[in-house]
């Protein structure tokens, strides 16, 4: 459990914590609001009483974030390039699992100081997307957080969360997000059926709820459904030239009910694939000592990748 919790649900509710919070983001509450309405519109409807578990701790982490992006990169800068800049700022932040499970119903939760290879996907490409955009606020993020981390970006108790990463993809390049890569270069159909979670009820402290339960399994029915493309571990290396900095690599597995094991970024060092990741091997985020084709060679439960582009985000002509 982490300590000294800010809860941020609404202006109205309780505006004291809002000015608290937001005030350090350089814009006052009532401006905020403005600020955000066209930013996460873009994607999603967007939460208006969003619940939010963080620190002031994780707050600083991301303005320090977003203040040295604004005077490191330069003007033009590709999209996959920029998430690889921000996300190299975040090197040796410890592994930790199961950050997003807390005590209170569901809920927002950020926290930049410990990820796990999906938490360290999801914060990396928020940050991406608003700073694209002309965004900078911790509003801005927490939206488009939102957005990424639900389905079709709306909290809506446990089952509402993207739990499986093949649909995490799917919705996420539903949204406009990014592009299922893997469909056009990958060989082999992945035909994924999905029913770890409801197959296992007792892992999860949340599907204690009977009717959570049910909704997971209507989940997995509509994953069990997808027809995507895979590319196969052994056709990786011949296909590095097709995947560029940024993409999302996801690992897809043969564990009975499960479709992806872990995930991270591609990137490309002295001519080879390599992948950014949060990593349960040195408990922490870092780059694969080996390219991504040898890393993945002993891994008898892997499969092969899936591979999700980040698309450009630009304002709209005219817009600020």
């Amino acid at each position: 459990m982490k300590k000294n919790i800010l809860y941020i649900h609404t202006v109205l509710a309780f505006p004291f914590l809002f000015m608290l919070v937001f005030n350090a983001c350089g814009q006052p509450p009532q401006d905020e609001k403005v600020l955000t309405e066209d930013a996460y519109v873009r994607w999603c409807p967007g939460n208006e009483d969003l619940p939010i578990f963080t620190t002031e701790r994780d707050i600083f982490i991301f303005e320090e974030t977003v203040t040295d992006i604004t005077y490191d990169v330069e003007p033009g800068i590709s999209t996959g390039d920029l998430l690889i800049t921000i996300a190299q700022k975040f090197l040796h932040t410890p592994y930790v699992a199961h950050t997003l499970e807390t005590e209170e119903s569901e809920q927002l939760v950020i926290n930049l100081q410990e990820m796990d290879c999906t938490t360290f996907v999801e914060y990396m490409l928020a940050m991406t997307l608003i700073i694209q955009y002309g965004d900078s606020t911790f509003w801005d993020f927490s939206q488009t957080l939102a957005c990424i981390r639900y389905r079709d970006g709306i909290i809506d108790q446990y089952p509402s969360r993207l739990h499986y990463f093949s649909e995490w993809l799917q919705n996420n390049a539903d949204k406009g997000i990014l592009a299922m890569v893997s469909n056009e270069t990958g060989s082999a159909p992945f035909e994924s059926h999905v029913h770890f979670m409801s197959s296992n009820p007792h892992l999860y402290r949340q599907l204690a709820e009977p009717s959570f339960v049910e909704e997971i399994k209507e989940a997995e029915e509509t994953v069990s459904g997808y027809r995507l493309n895979y590319i196969p571990k052994d056709r990786i290396e011949s296909l590095e030239s097709s995947i560029m900095n940024g993409d999302i690599i996801a690992f897809t597995t043969n564990i009975d009910g499960l479709d992806i094991s872990h995930t991270g970024f591609a990137l490309h060092q002295n001519g080879r694939l390599h992948l950014l990741h949060a990593s349960i091997r040195s408990n922490q985020v870092e780059i694969s000592p080996v390219p991504l084709s040898e890393y993945l060679e002993p891994m008898r439960r892997v499969t092969g990748i899936l591979v999700g582009r980040v698309l450009p985000q630009k304002p709209e002509k005219g817009q600020d």
